[in-house]
């Protein structure tokens, strides 16, 4: 049979990502490759008892029908955190918008901001997931190059001052997915004149900024100035399968957001938000979670940044990140890593070529590996297997 689709689709891209999980399902398979959070790190007795409390105490309101912006026990207790993050109030109606993970809230933006042709500002290497939730509205890329200290500012500050005028800036400046950089506190700093400057809305995307595990919090971009959607979730500290993230944003945008989530889904689970917002605004709950799971992710990130430099310093380069998930490498001598993912998988492990999170797709010499699901001995074991691959693709 034959559909036609909407010429919307004709870019559409399909995550490298979600493709591969097919592959590491295999029970043979050790997995470089998702950004899934460890399992060890969910509190599964605390949302044991709070979901039984919760369905006794509460009854019938936590599996009804709930407000499009989020439950008021949530945003409540979103506005109090980041007012004390942003050092502003942050307005409990009108500012916060509660999404099915900060996922949906990238659709959300982009179906009440972007048009075809539309100019959209992105660091490259890129997040996919964002790339994917903008590109089906047909927009310009304007692709900014990042380092170690995250996008490079001082490039965008020259397109702007040229002409370019993008409708938003997407970044993400805690332990950015894929390349692990932490923005600087100057660029954050630049990035918030320049979007005053010329008027211009940036998109601050932090799900890993709670997972920091060596050097001090950085402020966020929205932090110092207003014209700022922030976007944040609850998958990677506490569980990803609630689907419970928000946004925090001017409300001008924020009402456009309403109406396009009205039309998407109604609401956010109302057990979901409840069950949640319960559970974190225990006093020291969130404190303690973190504490409890940041050094797994240290140790693991220590694992497989020492084991590649044992066994593949001469072919690989890195920079070792200071919290997240993801390490990004380049390998000497392999001009396309997804070659070398091809016998990487016929040894047992997956990881995500680089160019995955390219606008252009071209093949290029860099990977993405996440330490986060396999324990650090299972890290070490990964890295012999990809070495063998590198040994065959080289």
């Amino acid at each position: 049979m034959s559909y036609t689709f909407a010429n919307r689709t004709k870019g559409l891209r399909s995550s490298a990502i979600r493709d591969l999980l097919k592959l590491t399902e295999m029970s043979h398979m050790l997995s470089l490759a998702g950004g899934l959070p460890t399992p060890d790190s969910f509190p599964l007795t605390d949302l044991r008892r709070e979901a039984d409390r919760l369905l006794c105490e509460y009854g019938p309101r936590v599996v009804q029908y709930s407000a499009t912006d989020g439950v008021v026990e949530l945003r409540q207790w979103i506005a109090e955190h980041y007012a004390l993050e942003l050092g502003r109030p942050v307005a409990v109606d009108g500012q916060i918008m509660v999404t099915h993970g900060s996922q949906q809230a990238l659709d959300l933006l982009a179906k009440v901001l972007v048009d075809p042709g539309d100019v959209v500002v992105s660091e490259s290497p890129a997040y996919l997931g964002a790339v994917q939730a903008f590109e089906l509205f047909e927009p310009r890329f304007e692709v900014i190059p990042g380092d170690e200290h995250g996008m490079q500012v001082d490039v965008l500050a020259d397109k702007l001052a040229a002409g370019l005028r993008p409708k938003l800036i997407y970044v993400v400046p805690n332990f950015h997915n894929p390349s692990g950089a932490t923005m600087s506190l100057p660029r954050r700093r630049q990035l918030a004149a320049l979007a005053d400057k010329y008027d211009l809305l940036v998109v601050e995307d932090d799900p890993y900024g709670a997972i920091r595990f060596h050097g001090d919090p950085l402020p966020p971009v929205a932090s110092f100035t207003e014209r700022v959607v922030y976007l944040s979730t609850f998958s990677k500290i506490v569980a990803p399968g609630f689907r419970v993230g928000w946004m925090i944003g001017p409300p001008e945008v924020m009402g456009w957001v309403a109406r396009a989530k009205q039309a998407a889904d109604l609401h956010t689970s109302s057990f979901a938000q409840l069950l949640l917002a319960n559970v974190v605004s225990k006093p020291g709950w969130l404190d303690e979670q973190k504490a409890r799971i940041v050094p797994m992710y240290r140790d693991r990130c220590t694992a497989l940044a020492d084991a590649l430099d044992a066994e593949l310093g001469e072919h690989i380069t890195f920079h070792r990140p200071d919290g997240g998930m993801f390490l990004w490498t380049r390998f000497d001598g392999i001009p396309d890593t997804t070659v070398l993912l091809r016998n990487a998988v016929e040894e047992g492990v997956a990881f995500v070529p680089g160019n995955a999170f390219t606008i252009d797709q071209l093949p290029d010499s860099n990977a993405r590996f996440s330490y986060s699901t396999l324990a650090p001995e299972q890290l070490a074991e990964a890295v012999h297997r990809l070495t063998r691959a590198v040994r065959a693709s080289l």
